[in-house]
């Protein structure tokens, strides 16, 4: 049995895996052509998405922690999409999971709290893509040998 090859494992170099998502509801409504570039969370995220979902936080507390500057911008923003109190621990958690791992554009947890609220839906299918792909775990960079007439099929 051959095992997991620890030798290759510690040499390999990771980035984090990354894909494309268009939420159709958002071409629809007009902003844009949809696409959301997302990454896999690590570890490390995982667990400070966790913990700010289980102390059970008011999202301004949250946002205040994060953003810095700008709280009453924040908060009146907060009031006008309904967050006035606790936020459900698992939406907390999908919130901040939303934050961290959309790339492109880059959202603040205002902006994923707004778009949570007002398309639940394509929120959902933005939340779920990160766990997917954070479940896939990051890419290896893996050298690939040139193509010639003879192919070997060894690992490197």
């Amino acid at each position: 049995m051959a095992g997991f090859d620890l030798k290759a494992f510690q040499k390999a170099q990771f980035v984090p895996r990354e894909t494309e998502v268009t939420l159709d509801a958002l071409v629809e409504a007009g902003f844009g052509d949809g696409v959301v570039k997302v990454r896999g969370l690590t570890a490390h995220e995982l667990a400070e998405a966790e913990e700010s979902a289980s102390k059970g936080r008011l999202l301004s507390d949250l946002v205040e922690r994060l953003a810095g500057s700008g709280k009453d911008k924040v908060g009146a923003l907060m009031d006008g999409i309904g967050y006035h109190q606790d936020v459900p621990a698992s939406l907390a958690k999908r919130l901040e999971h939303v934050r961290l791992a959309t790339v492109e554009p880059e959202m603040d947890l205002a902006d994923v709290a707004k778009l949570a609220e007002v398309f639940p839906v394509e929120f959902s299918i933005v939340a779920n893509k990160i766990m997917e792909l954070t479940g896939k775990g990051q890419q290896a960079q893996v050298k690939r040998k040139p193509s010639g007439a003879k192919q070997a099929s060894k690992q490197a």
